[in-house]
């Protein structure tokens, strides 16, 4: 346990750092962009799924990063820790983070005496949140490149404005209409896409 705690430590002071900033200051400035005060159920979800929802391609895209460099890479794997050890603890860290931030944005939202199911809402933003996470994540694992995660990422979250009757139960969007059948696919999305970055990054740096 204390090997693992170490090598999050790590992770988290020399690479994660500079995410989690620009995370927190997207966290910040959101306050700028839209109103957390007396919100229905649809205005409250619509602050999640248009603002929030970014702080998932930013924890979970980069994960890879460090392996970007063969050297670090070659270093890592020589290790007696495993590289997918390694992708696990990261992913552990960003699911805590991502989890911190999701509960702190609906807490400011009920302070404000907006109306809605909190449990739902939390469950749905979560789950909506790791799946477009996770779509940058799998990108950035199977090319190598994190730019490329952020961007198909980004152009997934657009794709769904206007166009996501395409994307069916993983369609983005859905809390603002009510509809929060899509949670059991989107998590089940998510384990997929992440297990599935792991598994391929591994058998392609073999």
């Amino acid at each position: 346990m204390e090997r693992y705690l170490s090598v999050g430590s790590n992770f988290l002071r020399r690479q994660y750092l500079p995410h989690l900033l620009i995370t927190l200051l997207l966290c910040i400035m959101s306050g700028f962009f839209v109103s957390f005060q007396n919100l229905s159920p649809e205005q409250a979800a619509k602050v999640m799924e248009m603002f929030v929802i970014f702080t998932g391609i930013l924890l979970f895209t980069p994960l890879f990063m460090p392996e970007q460099n063969r050297e670090i890479w070659l270093l890592e794997k020589s290790k007696q820790t495993s590289l997918w050890q390694l992708y696990l603890v990261r992913i552990l860290e960003a699911l805590v983070l991502l989890a911190v931030i999701v509960t702190v944005f609906i807490g400011v939202l009920s302070l404000g005496n907006s109306e809605f199911e909190a449990g739902k809402l939390w469950l749905g933003s979560f789950a909506e949140i790791l799946f477009l996470g996770a779509v940058g994540f799998f990108v950035s694992g199977i090319t190598n490149q994190v730019v490329l995660g952020y961007m198909v990422s980004v152009l997934y979250f657009v794709g769904n404005i206007g166009g996501s009757k395409y994307f069916g139960k993983l369609a983005l969007f859905q809390m603002m209409k009510g509809d929060f059948t899509f949670m059991p696919w989107m998590m089940a999305g998510a384990v997929i896409l992440l297990a599935a970055g792991i598994v391929i990054r591994e058998k392609m740096n073999q």
